[in-house]
């Protein structure tokens, strides 16, 4: 039995061998809080594919929202509709009013209500970010472009799905995701569902309840079978405010869902905050027996 980790974005610069130790530390706390021991010896890997991606983030040079304003719209049609889908969604979820969007509104730009209105949108961004996400370096905008170009840009899906399918083998594997990593194992697990022997996916803080996401991955699957995707978040982080339910996510069998994690980090969506849920570990424990 192994263990498959996949991280999010924003790790590019960091060091795989510390960030593994992270996860297997903070794993070990949510097995004190399960009442339950750590396993004496386990299989983990820890693809890292944080640098590659922030290459391809730098060369995509994809537009802010204050540069489709100034210039126009039409420069990047798919990015735009992409930014104006997933933003909408989070603001009718996270019940973001429209007198809060308009208190955030340049005066001097158009004022009419609704995403096709870009200074609307990037209203709706720095409400999310002055809010929600909390923490100074995560962005709902920079983690939006990162998922746009994983989920649109083929030579990204290669690239990233390498690093992770050069660590998969015939053995029994839990898939543990986190954030956008969520993406990319749903992708490498549906790509190579005939090698990998899957036990569980588990996910946290999974943005795939946005249908701006989900609709660029074709057909919708639970490749676990009925008990074999579990999909825990903290209903205050912004990036997995959707469950992976019928409306947001519609497979059969369906994944269980569980809005029970009360994630401690700054913005609500930090992976120490996932892993040492009891719950969470729990549900590990469980696969791996």
């Amino acid at each position: 039995m192994r263990i498959l980790m996949i991280h999010g974005r924003s790790q590019g610069g960091k060091d795989p061998v510390e960030l593994k130790e992270v996860w297997i530390d903070t794993l070990k706390k949510g097995f004190a809080a399960a009442g339950l021991p750590s396993p004496d010896s386990l299989s983990i890997d820890f693809p890292f594919y944080g640098d590659k991606l922030d290459g391809f983030t730098a060369q995509a040079n994809l537009p802010t929202p204050q540069d489709v304003n100034a210039k126009g719209s039409g420069k990047n049609r798919q990015f735009e509709e992409f930014m104006q889908s997933a933003l909408g969604q989070m603001k009718e979820r996270s019940a973001i009013s429209d007198d809060e969007v308009e208190a955030e509104l340049d005066p001097t730009a158009p004022q009419e209500k609704g995403v096709q209105n870009w200074n609307w949108v990037q209203a709706i961004a720095r409400v999310i970010d002055r809010h929600l996400t909390g923490a100074a370096e995560f962005t709902i905008e920079t983690f939006l472009k990162d998922v746009f170009l994983y989920v649109n840009a083929k030579a990204v899906t290669r690239g990233i799905n390498k690093i992770v399918e050069e660590k998969l083998t015939d053995e029994p594997t839990i898939v543990v995701a986190h954030s956008l990593g969520s993406v990319v194992g749903y992708k490498v697990i549906m790509d190579n569902l005939a090698k990998l022997n899957l036990v569980k996916y588990i996910t946290v803080g999974c943005p795939l309840g946005l249908t701006a996401i989900s609709s660029k991955l074709g057909p919708l699957q639970n490749p676990g079978g009925p008990d074999g995707w579990y999909n825990a978040y903290d209903e205050r982080d912004i990036v997995a405010l959707n469950p992976l339910d019928d409306r947001n996510f519609p497979t059969d069998p369906k994944v269980i869902n569980s809005n029970g994690v009360d994630n401690h980090t700054e913005n609500r969506h930090g992976i120490i905050g996932y892993l040492n849920d009891a719950e969470v570990a729990k549900q590990i424990a469980e696969a791996l027996a």
